[in-house]
C-alpha cells in the first residue's frame, strides 16, 4: 500500500507538469474499483474555428482516478494546449470530480452520474465553474462504446448576471489492450466545435 501511495504522488506531479485537461473527456462510466488507481495519458487535436480562420491545436491530456469504493471514483485532470506549428503554450486548467456508478452490470453496461468543478480556459469560460454529468459504457466486446453528457455552469456567466448552462457531448470507443490497460478514442463536441482525443488508461 505504501508503494502505491508513492506512485500516486509521483503520478500527480507528473500530470501537473506534462499532462492536461483539454477539450476531450477521456473517462468512461465503469468504476475503477475500490483501492484501485488509474492513470490516463493522451492528447487531443482540434480546430478553434470552422470558418477557415481557425488554427489547429494539440492538447496533451492526463487524468488520475482513485477508486474510493466499488462504485465511487475520485478524479482529477490537468492540461495545456499548444498551437500546431507554434511555440506558445496555454494552460487549460484543472478540474476535480466524483463519479458514482448507479447501475453496473460487469458483462453488459454501466450507467453513472457525477459532478465536479475547477478552473479552465475553454470548458469553464476562462474562470471557475461547476458541472454535472451522465456517463454510459458498454462492456460488450462487439460494441465497446462509451458516451458522456456534461452540463457546465461557468461562474463568469453568473457574475455577469446570466445563468447560461453549456452542454458538452462526448462519445468514443474503448479497446482493451491488457487486463490493466485500455485505449480510449473519443470525439467531443462543445460550443459547436469538435475535437478528437486519444488516451491510454492504465489501472492497478
Amino acid at each position: 500500500m505504501r508503494s502505491r501511495s508513492v506512485f500516486v504522488a509521483i503520478a500527480c506531479l507528473a500530470l501537473c507538469s506534462t499532462a492536461g485537461y483539454g477539450l476531450n473527456m477521456l473517462e468512461t462510466a465503469g468504476p475503477i474499483g475500490a483501492q484501485q488507481v488509474g492513470v490516463t495519458f493522451g492528447f487531443g487535436v482540434g480546430l478553434t474555428d470552422l470558418s477557415g480562420a481557425g488554427v489547429w491545436y494539440l492538447a496533451p491530456q492526463g487524468r488520475l482516478t482513485i477508486g474510493l469504493h466499488d462504485r465511487l471514483d475520485l478524479g482529477a485532470q490537468f492540461g495545456w494546449r499548444t498551437e500546431v506549428g507554434g511555440t506558445g503554450v496555454q494552460w487549460l486548467g484543472t478540474i476535480v470530480d466524483v463519479k458514482v456508478a448507479s447501475i453496473h452490470v460487469p458483462d453488459m453496461y454501466t450507467l453513472a452520474w457525477g459532478a465536479g468543478g475547477g478552473v479552465g480556459l475553454d470548458l469553464l469560460g476562462e474562470g471557475w465553474g461547476v458541472f454535472g454529468q451522465v456517463l454510459f459504457e458498454s462492456h460488450s466486446p462487439l460494441l465497446p462504446i462509451f458516451g458522456t453528457y456534461r452540463l457546465v455552469l461557468p461562474f463568469d456567466d453568473v457574475i455577469s448576471g446570466s445563468l447560461a448552462f453549456e452542454g458538452y457531448i462526448a462519445a468514443g470507443l474503448r479497446v482493451r489492450l491488457a487486463p490493466i490497460a485500455r485505449l480510449l478514442l473519443v470525439v467531443d463536441i462543445y460550443s459547436g466545435l469538435a475535437s478528437i482525443g486519444l488516451g491510454l488508461e492504465i489501472a492497478f
